[in-house]
């Protein structure tokens, strides 16, 4: 496990490769000149952040350090020999050094091409400076020189040189330019579309902050002082139709950009456009068309115009996640005998997907307890603890019944989940008793059926009552599964066993004495013997 590249990509923002234990993690760090602000890794781990963060940080200081140190204090440095360098010469240098290394071409790209804006200098022979800059450094980005094709299977791709301008980008905003912002993102959504036109590669492999990021920034604008909105209305409305956005992924991200711009200046643009969308698909009841549908709800909501947004709800009920809105409106509204018309037409017309319908018994569960219709509320709950035990359901159907009737039900339940089992352990059973507290009745359940799992699950509904009996279970269950298993994990695991069983009545002097005859019968599994002796020492 180690670094195995390390570059630093633009002033203070740097990138690395780490072999580690399931293959190679692309890393992504930035840094305030000492400690990094912001970072991304594409390994597995669930902490944030992750091991190789500060080791690669560690690799940097010790980077930065090296190229700093000065072993010889006669060395010349590289400011003693500019120095007598010419102007024209250090110019050339660089021209002829940036031909043959992207990197460095963007580098003074980023670094000078505002300058050269400022100085009315004919960057480009189009009206956006940056559009020349980022075609040629896009055609020079090669998308995976080191992977062959299965790299897609495992890893999105990066773009650095658009992770580069991003950055240029925000710099700007934060500096209440955003005239140069704005510039650099429709350079960047433009040449993005264009350069994927042009690539043999999914659209699902290119990690989505490349087609999202620039409208963002670009939102980030409309709100400061110097942003022509009325222009950038201008420039998506013409944008937004060419098929190359689509193609790339990008369209949506052009419509909620649109809508916001056609809110600011009270356009109705934005609408027209969703309906010339709509009416290009047949399937009015699917996900594109929900998703345009949505758009326009969201419109008219932000412009307070709330009974519009219901109207499109109401006339689109072929779409679920619509109908339940206005169900559940009607919910809160008590208007139990419209809901439920709503619900008992989808359920009647989706029989056939019966994984699509429990989500609807839920609402009308919801609406019989409001009405206190008990028959209801005891064929829905039932249904839904049927075939499994469902702790909250479980607790609504029992609130159904009268104390005096409950005792018979659940015997009923317990005998019904027996018919589906037979002699086989059966959680739902352990479950009802363990939930009615019938601790004797679920400690000789767990005795007949006895297993590190079930105990496990199960035994802090009976231990405190029957401490010896529990412990002895305890035993017999880990004396089996000692045997039967070896390995690292098995032995922290029968560790983990015996913790539980300290918190028991007579528990520690139980394991002490498993302890000290585990140490004698399994002497030579010796991680076992290290980690009984770690556990001993600890109580």
């Amino acid at each position: 496990m180690s670094i195995i590249d390390l570059q630093e990509i633009a002033p203070n923002s740097w990138k690395a490769s780490y072999r580690g234990n399931y293959g190679t993690y692309k890393i992504k760090i930035k840094t305030d000149g000492q400690k990094a602000v912001d970072f991304s890794c594409s390994c597995p781990s669930d902490y944030y952040p992750c091991k190789h963060i500060p080791i690669v940080v560690d690799a940097i200081r010790n980077r930065i350090k090296k190229c700093s140190k000065k072993d010889n204090k006669y060395e010349i440095t590289l400011e003693q020999l500019l120095k007598d360098v010419s102007a024209d010469e250090l110019r050339d240098f660089v021209i002829k050094q940036a031909q043959n290394n992207p990197q460095l071409k963007n580098a003074f790209f980023l670094k000078f091409a505002n300058t050269a804006n400022q100085k009315n200098v004919k960057v480009s022979s189009v009206t956006n400076p940056y559009t020349q800059i980022l075609q040629s450094a896009l055609n020079e980005f090669d998308v995976a020189p080191d992977y062959d094709n299965s790299y897609y299977d495992e890893y999105l791709i990066e773009i650095d040189v658009l992770d580069q301008w991003y950055d240029k980008a925000e710099e700007y905003v934060n500096a209440h330019n955003p005239v140069e912002a704005i510039l650099i993102c429709k350079a960047c959504i433009e040449e993005f579309a264009d350069w994927y036109e042009h690539e043999d590669i999914e659209i699902e492999y290119i990690d989505s902050i490349y087609m999202e990021k620039p409208f963002e920034i670009l939102k980030q604008t409309l709100s400061m002082p110097g942003t022509d909105c009325k222009e950038l209305f201008d420039y998506c409305k013409s944008e937004i139709v060419k098929p190359k956005y689509k193609h790339a992924g990008m369209d949506r991200y052009f419509d909620r950009l649109f809508m916001e711009l056609s809110l600011i200046i009270g356009s109705n643009d934005f609408i027209l456009r969703q309906d010339e969308l709509l009416q290009n698909i047949d399937d009015k009841s699917s996900n594109k068309a929900e998703e345009i549908l949505q758009r326009k709800i969201d419109f008219y909501q932000k412009k307070q115009q709330h009974d519009d947004a219901w109207n499109i709800i109401r006339e689109n009920l072929q779409i679920e996640s619509f109908r339940r809105k206005l169900t559940e409106k009607f919910i809160a509204e008590g208007k139990f005998k419209e809901a439920k018309g709503l619900i008992n037409e989808f359920i009647s017309t989706n029989e056939d997907s019966r994984w699509l319908l429990a989500s609807w018994h839920e609402l009308k569960l919801q609406i019989a307890q409001k009405e206190n219709d008990v028959p209801e509320i005891r064929r829905i709950s039932f249904s839904f603890i049927k075939t499994a035990f469902n702790d909250k359901y479980y607790k609504i159907y029992k609130s159904a019944f009268t104390k005096k009737e409950w005792p018979e039900k659940a015997e009923n339940l317990i005998k019904h989940y027996q018919k589906s089992y037979g002699n086989r352990f059966c959680s739902s059973i352990a479950d009802v008793l363990n939930a009615e507290k019938q601790s004797e009745r679920l400690m000789k359940y767990i005795a007949q059926n006895l297993s590190i799992n079930n105990l496990e699950s199960y035994y802090t509904g009976f231990s405190s009552h029957f401490p010896e009996k529990t412990l002895d279970m305890f035993r017999l269950a880990i004396d089996k599964y000692a045997q039967d298993t070896t390995g690292q994990k098995y032995y922290e695991h029968i560790a983990d066993l015996f913790k539980k069983m300290t918190r028991i009545k007579g528990g520690k002097t139980v394991v002490k004495d498993m302890i000290s005859q585990y140490l004698v019968l399994y002497k030579r599994r010796k991680n076992m013997v290290e980690i009984m002796k770690k556990f001993e020492a600890s109580l």
